[in-house]
This record gives C-alpha cells, structure tokens and sequence, in this order.
C-alpha cells in the first residue's frame, strides 16, 4: 500500500458535512457551480486528489484503493461526522471503495456520471495508450484531445465555454498525476457487489447524453437503498453543463438520508 498523502482542500458553508471528489484531469474548482449551490445549507468540502490541483503528485504505482484511503485519513483529521461522499467519474471509483471499506464514516454515497465496474480490456489498452502519450507529448495534447468528448453534443455547439474550462484546468494537471490516475483506473477492481450488499445509502447520477459512462454502466443496482437520477440534457460533465439539476438530486438525496 502506498504511503498516505495530505490532500489540498476548500471548504464553505455550514450543516451537514458533504465531500466531493473530483474526476480524471480535473480539481477542486471542478465542482464550483455546485459548491456555490450546496454551501447555502450544507457544510461542503471539496478536495484535490494525489497528483490534481494543488495536492502533490506521488510516484505511479498507487490504486484507487490508495486514492480512498487519503480520503479517509483526511476526514480523520478533520474529524468529520456522518459525511455524505459524492465522487465524479474517477471521484465515484474512489467514493466507492471507501463505502466499501469504511461505511460507518458515512451517512450516504453517490456515484456522479460513474460506474462500479471495472475497465473492459479495450479500455485497459487506452488507458496504457495515454500513460505513453503523456510520457511522449506531455499533459496539453492529452487533455485536449481527451475534453471534447466529455460533454453533450448540444454543449460542444452551443457552449465552448465549458470546453475551455475543463481545458484551462485539465492542462495544470502534473503529469505524474495524470499518469498515475490513468494506471490506478486501469488497474481497478470490480467493485459492483458494493453497490447491492452495502446498504447505505447511495444516489446514482447519469447523463442521458454520456459517451464515456451511458447510463446503463452506472444503473446497474436496485433497491430501497439505492436512487437513480438522470439528467436528459448533460453528458459527462453534468456538474458543469446541468449544475441545478446535479445540485438538486445531491441535496434531495443529503435531507432524505440526514440522521
């Protein structure tokens, strides 16, 4: 197991505590529009992963098991009780080995435009393909060919804007740290049977437009425990292209679940 490393953090409001966790490529700024949202009534607390941001780059090698376990010993530190933990994408693959491994730290989960499953063997390729390019061409030409994919094709026509940003922070990512994340994610197990024997809470958020998560990899479990939301207009990238409707369903999902 890979040493723990201390993660860079904002934190805004007050109420119950809400953690978010952000995608591939990305950082704590990814989750401003919901973060201003949220922070009105709850206490939200938005991290940067190893290597993301502002939280130093490690050497690849570590899993995402290591990326959940720096989630945990930063909400030791912090000494945060009864945590709703929400994850983007890679930030969902993180969420839920925690729920796995710690469920009595949470009061409820969510996988955000995320799957439990783990990468096919095409997808395994690609992701040892990019660790090559980003060794080869850097971090820019990456990114740039990795953002337009992420959003809907009416926010590719309709707003570049969203494109730009997912750029303008994508690019600042170390590359240690896009390698890194690229071999934990490659490497991830099946975690699936988390979302239907542990019953704690968890809220499932899918874009009816997502290429990289379709819907039918992220609704992959039933029951009283579990809520489905799907949001017709966003692709990957709900919490920038649809944030009311991402910011609604996560606060509909905290005030159910709230002991």
């Amino acid at each position: 197991m890979a040493e723990q490393v201390k993660l860079a953090y904002r934190e805004s409001g007050k109420g119950k505590n809400i953690v978010l966790i952000h995608v591939f490529c990305g950082n704590k700024d990814y989750w401003k529009e919901i973060e201003t949202r949220l922070s009105s009534s709850y206490h939200v607390w938005v991290l940067d992963m190893r290597g993301h941001g502002e939280t130093e780059a490690t050497e690849p090698g570590y899993s995402i098991h290591d990326m959940a376990e720096d989630v945990y010993e930063f909400i030791e530190d912090k000494n945060l009780q009864d945590v709703f933990l929400f994850g983007h994408s890679m930030g969902g693959y993180i969420t839920l080995d925690f729920a796995r491994n710690h469920p009595d730290v949470l009061s409820g989960y969510g996988l955000i435009h995320s799957t439990a499953y783990p990468d096919s063997e095409e997808a395994k390729k690609k992701r040892s393909a990019g660790v090559s390019k980003v060794m080869e061409q850097g971090v820019n030409l990456f990114v740039k060919e990795l953002v337009p994919n992420l959003v809907a094709e009416k926010t590719k026509e309709n707003n570049q804007s969203i494109i730009g940003k997912l750029f303008d922070i994508g690019i600042e990512t170390n590359p240690k740290g896009v390698i890194g994340a690229l071999k934990a994610m490659r490497d991830r197990e099946d975690l699936s049977s988390v979302l239907e024997d542990n019953k704690l809470p968890v809220l499932l958020v899918a874009g009816a437009e997502d290429k990289v998560v379709p819907p039918e990899k992220t609704f992959i479990a039933n029951g009283s425990h579990v809520n489905q939301v799907l949001i017709e207009k966003a692709g990957h990238m709900g919490i920038f292209e649809t944030p009311d409707e991402v910011s609604r369903a996560i606060a509909s999902f905290v005030d159910e679940h709230s002991k």
